[in-house]
This record gives C-alpha cells, sequence and structure tokens, in this order.
C-alpha cells in the first residue's frame, strides 16, 4: 500500500521548523546584495515600503506548489491561500472562509458550506467541487486509513463528510476543519486533480489504485504555473519571482481586494548567515516567531514584539524504557527530572518559559482541567537541580549514589546511557543544556550528535538509544489530549506511525498488544497499562490503586461528547504523567512575533495574533497598514 504518512509528517515538522538546507550562493555578500533594494529601507511602491519577511532558504526554482511536494513552501502556501478556519491559542476558532459547518454526532456527518465570494486568482469561482476533488482523492488514496467513510458534494457550495468513529465535537472543530495537510485553501483546482480522482475511482484493485497514489504525490507544480494559472486563492497573488525574492501584491478577484492597505509584500530567500545579516541591517519587517535575543540588541526599538504568548507545544526529554533497566524504573526518571533545572535550560535557549509542575500539559490548562489538586501534585524541583530531592528519589527504587557515581539495586554501576540530538536545529541547546546537567550529577551518558534528520529517523525506527530531545505538542489540536496521544513523538507514544506506516497501522499494533495481554510496549517499553494511585500525591503503589488503560482513554476521549468525564480523564492522565514521568518536559515553548513598527501599524497585542502565522490574516484583510 503506498501511505503518505511520510510526506504529511514531514510537513508538519517544516511548520514549527526552519528548512536547514544551506546553499554556496546564500553568503554575507548575497545579504549585503539584497540590502538597499528590498525592504522598508529599499523597495517601495508608490511611495509606500515594501513589507519584507525571510521565506527560507529554499530556492523558489525547487517549489512545489503540489502539497505532497517535497519543497513545498507550506508557510508561503499559508500566506497566498486562504485560511479556512484559524485555531486561536485561547481557544477559539476563526472561519474566513466558511460561511457555516456543523457537525451532527448521531450520523457522524461533518457538514462544510463555503462563502460564496471564495476566488482562484485567476477569477475563477472557489467551489466545493474544488475542494471536494482534493479531499475525495486523498481519501481513495488511502481508504483504509482515512478517518471518513465517505465524502461527497452536496451542491454548489456545500460538501460533507460521514466519519468512520464518532468524534469528540471539540476536536472536530480544532482538526476537521480544515483540508487534508493544512488550515487553509491551498488544494488547487479540479482541473489539476480530478483526472487522478477519477482514475482512483475506477481503480478495480488495491495494485491499480496504489499506482495511481504514487503519481500523484509525484506531482510538480512549479513556480511559473502556480503563478500563471493564478491557483492562488489568498488576497495577495504572486507577480515576480527570482532565485531571491518572491514578491505578491494584491490579487484583482479576492473580497478583500480593495481592503488591503500593504501595496506589495515579498519573502525574501535566505538562510544561516545571510538571515541573520539581512535582519540585522533592517531589511526584514516581520518575523513569525518571537525576536531572539541576537537580533534584540543590534536593533532599533520600533523593531519589537507584537505577540508573545506561551504556545500548546513543550520540548521534553523523550525517553526508551527499553534501552536500561535504570530507564525502565520510575525511580531513576523522578531523579532525572529533580536534576533537570528548567530554568537554566530556558536562560541557555534565551526563549521559552520554565516547567513549574510536571503535569503533561502545558501549564493554562493546568488550570483548567487540574485545578486545585495541582498543589498535591509530586513535586520535582523543576527549576533548580535539587540533589538531595533526586538522590531521594533514586532510594526508593533501591538505588543510590556515592562520589558522582549511580549504583543499581544489585550493587553495580548502572549502564550508560546513550542521548542522541540533532545539533543542527532547535533542540541541540535545551538537549546539551539538560546533558550537562545529568552529568555533572552523575548519570553515565554517552552523548552522539548528528543531524536532526538522521536523528529523526534514529528515534523513530532503530531504538538504539536512550534519551533525545523532541516536541511535546498540542498546537495542532488545541486539546491537551494530544499531549497524551499513543501513536506518535509528539505525545505519549507507543508505537511509531513512521516505522510501521500510518497512524491506522499504529493503532493497530496497540490494540494488537492489548488483545494479547502485553502490559509493556515491545517498541519502547512504556506502559500499556498504568497503575496509579488514587490519592493524588501519593509517591508509591502502596495504597489504592485504578488502571489506566492509555490508548482506549485516548481514543474514547477522541470520541466522545461529555465534556465533563473529557476533563477528569485528563486530570487523571496528568497525574499519571506526574507519577511516573514516563518523558520529561523542559521547557513552554514561547511562541510570537515580531515586526517593524515604524513603517507599518500592527495590532500588537491582538489576540487575533496569538496562533501559527497570525499577522498573515490581518495583512491580508487590511487589519495591517502603514503608519
Amino acid at each position: 500500500m503506498v501511505d503518505n504518512t511520510n510526506r504529511r509528517h514531514r510537513y508538519l515538522s517544516r511548520l514549527d521548523s526552519i528548512d536547514r538546507r544551506q546553499f554556496l550562493a546564500l553568503t554575507g555578500g548575497t545579504a549585503a546584495g539584497l540590502a538597499g533594494c528590498m525592504g522598508s529601507e529599499g523597495g517601495e511602491t508608490n511611495g509606500n515600503p515594501t513589507l519584507t519577511r525571510i521565506s527560507g532558504s529554499t530556492l523558489p526554482d525547487e517549489y512545489n506548489w503540489s502539497p505532497y511536494g517535497e519543497n513545498w513552501p507550506s508557510r508561503m502556501v499559508d500566506f497566498a491561500n486562504d485560511r479556512l478556519y484559524i485555531p486561536y491559542n485561547d481557544g477559539e476558532v476563526g472561519t474566513p472562509a466558511l460561511e457555516s459547518w456543523d457537525y451532527d454526532g448521531n450520523e457522524q456527518v461533518l457538514t462544510k458550506r463555503l462563502r460564496d465570494d471564495l476566488a482562484f486568482w485567476n477569477g475563477d469561482q472557489y467551489t466545493a467541487e474544488d475542494m471536494y476533488t482534493w479531499e475525495e482523492m486523498n481519501r481513495l488514496m488511502s481508504p483504509e486509513g482515512s478517518e471518513y467513510e465517505e465524502i461527497w458534494q452536496e451542491d454548489k457550495l456545500t460538501i460533507k463528510y460521514r466519519l468512520k468513529e464518532p468524534k469528540n465535537p471539540a476536536l472536530i472543530e480544532t482538526l476537521n476543519l480544515g483540508v487534508e495537510m493544512g488550515e487553509n485553501l491551498h488544494t488547487l483546482n479540479t482541473a489539476t486533480w480530478k483526472p487522478y480522482l477519477e482514475r482512483l475511482q475506477d481503480a478495480s484493485s488495491d495494485g491499480a489504485r496504489d499506482e495511481v497514489a504514487a503519481e500523484i504525490l509525484d506531482v510538480t507544480i512549479g513556480m511559473d504555473q502556480y503563478m500563471d494559472e493564478g491557483l492562488g486563492t489568498g488576497s495577495y497573488e504572486i507577480v515576480d519571482w527570482s532565485m531571491e525574492a518572491v514578491t505578491f501584491e494584491p490579487a484583482e478577484h479576492h473580497r478583500y481586494s480593495d481592503a488591503v492597505q500593504i501595496e506589495q509584500y515579498e519573502e525574501l530567500i535566505a538562510g544561516g548567515a545571510a538571515e541573520d545579516e539581512l535582519i540585522m541591517n533592517q531589511q526584514i519587517d516581520l518575523g513569525t516567531v518571537a525576536l531572539e535575543d541576537k537580533y534584540a540588541g543590534g536593533l532599533p526599538d520600533h523593531y519589537q514584539n507584537i505577540a508573545q504568548y506561551p504556545s500548546k507545544f513543550m520540548y521534553k526529554v523523550l525517553i526508551n524504557w527499553n534501552h536500561t533497566d535504570a530507564l525502565a524504573d520510575y525511580a531513576v526518571r523522578r531523579a532525572m527530572a529533580a536534576v533537570i533545572d528548567t530554568q537554566n535550560v530556558v536562560t541557555n535557549f534565551e526563549t521559552g518559559f520554565p516547567i513549574e509542575v510536571h503535569t503533561g500539559i502545558e501549564r493554562e490548562w493546568n488550570k483548567t482541567y487540574v485545578g486545585n489538586d495541582l498543589d498535591n501534585f509530586i513535586d520535582y524541583a523543576p527549576k533548580t537541580s535539587d540533589y538531595d530531592l533526586a538522590d531521594g528519589f533514586l532510594e526508593q527504587g533501591g538505588y543510590s549514589r556515592e562520589d558522582g557515581t549511580i549504583y543499581g539495586p544489585d550493587g553495580g554501576e548502572i549502564d550508560p546511557i546513550v542521548m542522541t540530538i540533532g545539533t543542527d536545529g532547535f533542540f541541540n541547546v535545551p538537549g546539551q543544556t539538560v546533558r550537562g546537567q545529568l552529568e555533572e550529577y552523575g548519570f553515565p551518558i554517552e552523548f552522539e550528535g548528528a543531524e536532526q534528520s538522521t536523528v529523526n529517523d534514529r528515534i523513530e525506527e532503530d531504538m538504539d538509544w536512550g534519551i533525545s530531545m523532541y516536541s511535546h505538542y498540542a498546537a495542532d489540536t488545541l486539546h491537551p489530549v494530544s499531549f497524551f496521544r499513543t501513536h506518535h513523538l509528539f505525545g505519549l507514544r507507543l508505537a511509531s506511525t513512521t516505522a510501521l506506516g500510518g497512524d491506522s497501522a499504529a493503532r493497530g499494533q496497540i490494540n494488537e498488544w492489548l488483545d494479547e495481554g502485553r502490559t509493556h510496549s515491545p517498541y519502547n517499553g512504556k506502559a500499556l497499562l498504568w497503575e496509579v494511585p488514587t490519592e493524588i500525591g501519593q509517591q508509591d503503589l502502596s495504597g489504592g490503586t485504578e488502571e489506566i488503560n492509555l490508548h482506549e482513554t485516548v481514543q474514547e476521549i477522541h470520541r466522545t461528547d461529555d465534556t465533563e468525564w473529557t476533563n477528569d480523564q485528563i486530570k487523571k492522565l496528568c497525574w499519571m504523567w506526574n507519577f511516573y514521568m514516563p518523558d520529561i518536559d523542559v521547557l513552554y515553548r514561547e511562541s510570537g512575533h515580531w515586526a517593524n513598527t515604524k513603517d507599518f501599524d500592527w495590532p500588537i497585542g491582538d489576540r487575533r495574533l496569538q496562533t501559527n502565522n497570525g499577522p498573515y490574516p490581518l495583512i491580508k484583510d487590511g487589519t495591517v497598514g502603514y503608519k
């Protein structure tokens, strides 16, 4: 079977990581060449400055606007297309391209009705047929892996989806209002995909279907075709591109054509030192992350954060319980948590917020789901390295530490722990900080650094490591259950989607293990069934306990419409995390956006900025203008 999960995974990874491809042409000299001819210090339209942002280091002639393209420019795609829905950090959801939506829980049918004034850059109306063609094609590529039983177009503006399983309405709102692989109308048009859809509909065997699916994955839509055929749907269209920049101006046929204020927007091609130079030379007006300290000290005060907020996104020490006997023991993991100083991690990383209580979920949600019981959770002193506390946790498991060496219950030194970290990306500084803290205490760490892409493969499939650093992530669903998803690295993984070839395969594997009567995952040693004290704060299992089937609980939260039950289960999962420390969170990731506030008028602090690429919709609807 052809499964597109790996491509989807690369897409999701790109949303929150820098494109690491470096090419020789991008040097300080190139940046200097760009400086003075672009940005608010130079480029102008009708006397007004051009609004600029860094796109990344991939060259535009390598872009593939097919969503399955290896070099799909996901952030630029977001600017070039209308948003179907916008999940804000406070839990609210905007639906700018939808007239309405509805979910019938009894029939398990989701209905989306599009606005009647959506248009491609070429002037053609964007209709339900364009969306249906893309959605049904994706379903038929892997029907057994799709969550939809059927998809159909009801009329020119209405599309309906019948789900195979019941689904929590809160998750419908944050997961299902977009389209396959995104929150925006990036689907291209009916003409692009209809021939493939018809062939999939006519396929008489899995082999025939897989052959078509393989062709779809190889479709290429280059810059010129995308621009010349007018395949975008946003209020700004591409009018020019080079190896140095992609230029947008207001689209003629969009409903906001007369409302937008910014006359020209450019994404400059740069990475590494060239990117740093462009920013420090004041050639960049917008960054869709919080302003980094390395820039803030050298820029004028009008380059400032226009939004800062803790996102539903953490970094965690990822632990392979199968690696050593010590890592399989919660006494040792607790000791690690007591040693890790999350304030020091944040200080070294120069962004983010320290962990205050280990619950496995984001701190604002602690108030909502854990409430007053938070005070009774086990205290790991997360904002300091507490050696006495760590020693006490070790002793609870029969371990000891003498002269900087940790000994197991058998009296021998514990086995070395292999730590692998991507040294070329965001995880390097937090990971190296944690490594140093653990080594200083006495944990025998064998460090093995590599490029993040290599580490990703290793932590998904090889499983020859003990600890690593990765994202603990719920910003895609804005629901805390995602921190405990059992099939994905972003959650509390029991099986690997990547290694097994898809989400459904991973879930099926977990169910199979449960049916076999297993209590722990053969993949990474983590528990399938978790025994936890009924009394929150109890540090051992000597009193009353209850059993949590993690996978079944997470699946039921996804299915139920019972809010009270859901909230109660989230609290239990948080207590389970706090008791066992299956992985160890080290910081809350700070999200934000910075901008040039001298030349451009931004709605500073507006809640609408608190979302992925938050400034984009506000540029595209005319909210952002000139000073």
